[in-house]
């Protein structure tokens, strides 16, 4: 998720770009979204798009290290904002309520960013240099979101049954089916039906210290 140094000019177009390119990708897939529509939509020249972008897949990759950095940002500040908490007796409910606060701080939030996110992981898939950095990008989010969860769970006398890259593969893999089946039959995913799926994966993966299981 390194970054170079840009002008804020230069940022502030790379967003723009970034955005319709969002855009595009949720609504027609990373293929069918031209370069030229991109730029359309971004209202910005091709000239604009190649001094910030070598190709769309460099694109595809900014967009998914910008995504990256809000999810481990989003988590940061869960953690923050729970390490203070108060959970009555330390109960399972509790420390998976907890957990689920600090996972679901770091999702998509919008339909437009969780079908971009789906297209982008289906394009990488089909493209072999775009496919090894998103692994090796996903692997530093795993770490990363990893030791904030399991320090999460940690202050509050809690550990995980199984290893935190198998816990969050299993959370995102429900929260995603979830979500596109919201979409399949026309609706808008909703947190709170996810969180009764979700509720049930976790408490059979938290547990208090020193509980057997």
């Amino acid at each position: 998720m390194a970054t170079n140094t840009l002008t804020p000019r230069r940022t502030q177009t790379r967003e723009k770009l970034m955005d319709a390119a969002t855009s595009l990708f949720a609504q027609k897939g990373v293929l069918a979204a031209s370069v030229e529509e991109i730029c359309e939509r971004a209202e910005f020249t091709r000239g604009a798009f190649y001094s910030n972008f070598a190709d769309k897949d460099e694109l595809c990759l900014a967009v998914l290290n910008r995504q990256a950095a809000r999810e481990l940002l989003a988590t940061q500040k869960a953690v923050a904002t729970l390490s203070g908490a108060v959970l009555a007796a330390n109960t399972i409910d509790g420390l998976v309520e907890l957990a689920l606060s600090v996972f679901l701080a770091a999702q998509p939030r919008s339909s437009e960013d969780l079908l971009a996110a789906m297209e982008l992981r289906l394009h990488a898939i089909r493209s072999p240099g775009l496919r090894a950095s998103l692994l090796a990008l996903n692997e530093e989010m795993v770490e990363q979101i990893g030791t904030q969860l399991v320090t999460a769970i940690g202050r509050v006398g809690a550990t995980l049954t199984v290893p935190v890259a198998q816990a969050i593969d299993l959370l995102h893999a429900v929260y995603t089916h979830s979500g596109s089946t919201a979409l399949l039959n026309g609706l808008e995913p909703d947190d709170q039906s996810r969180r009764a799926q979700l509720t049930a994966l976790l408490k059979s993966l938290v547990i208090e210290s020193g509980t057997r299981r």
